[in-house]
C-alpha cells in the first residue's frame, strides 16, 4: 500500500495539542497545534505542523514517501526548534497496525549519534498523532513529543 493510501484517514486540515520535555526525567509541557496533512506531487504525503515554545512559534515538516512493501518508508524531517538548521533523514515501515515507524539519527556533542524515531497514526475518529522518540546511547528510548491532532479545521 502506498503511503498516499496508509495515510489517507490523517489527510486534511487539523488542530490539537504538542506536549514535549527535553529530559525523560522533566515534566511535559503543552500547547496549542496544528497540522496540515496533504499529498503532493501525487506520491508524497506532507504533514506540515506548528506550536509553540512559551511565546516563541515553531513550525515543522514532515515529507513522507514510500509505501509498506519491501521498499519501506523514507522521510526527511525538519522543525524549528529539534533540528533547525539541518533536515534529518528517516527510513521506517508502515505496520499492519497502519503506524508509519521511521527511524534517524543526529550527530551528538560528543560519542556517538544519538538516535530519533517518529511515528505517525491515525486516530480513531479522525485525526492524526505524531510521537517522537529520543534515543540516547547505552539508554532506555524516551518520549521527547507527542501531537495529537484530533479537531478538524
Amino acid at each position: 500500500m502506498r503511503i498516499v493510501e496508509c495515510l489517507a484517514p490523517v489527510l486534511g486540515q487539523w488542530q490539537g495539542v504538542h506536549r514535549q520535555r527535553l529530559l525523560p526525567t522533566d515534566a511535559f509541557v503543552a500547547s496549542d497545534a496544528t497540522a496540515s496533512v496533504t499529498v503532493t506531487a501525487r506520491e508524497y504525503v506532507s504533514l506540515a505542523y506548528t506550536w509553540s515554545d512559551g511565546d516563541a512559534p515553531q513550525e515543522g515538516l514532515l515529507l513522507l514517501s514510500g509505501g509498506s512493501g519491501p521498499e519501506g518508508v523514507s522521510a526527511v524531517w525538519l522543525d524549528s526548534w529539534h533540528s533547525s538548521p539541518a533536515w534529518m533523514l528517516f527510513a521506517g515501515t508502515v505496520g499492519e497496525d497502519g503506524v508509519v515507524r521511521l527511524t534517524g539519527s543526529y550527530a551528538a556533542p560528543e560519542g556517538p549519534d544519538w538516535g530519533w524515531q517518529i511515528f505517525v497514526a491515525p486516530v480513531e475518529g479522525g485525526g492524526g498523532r505524531m510521537t517522537m522518540l529520543n534515543l540516547v546511547p547505552g539508554e532506555a528510548p524516551y518520549e521527547a513529543v507527542e501531537a495529537v491532532y484530533d479537531h478538524r479545521v
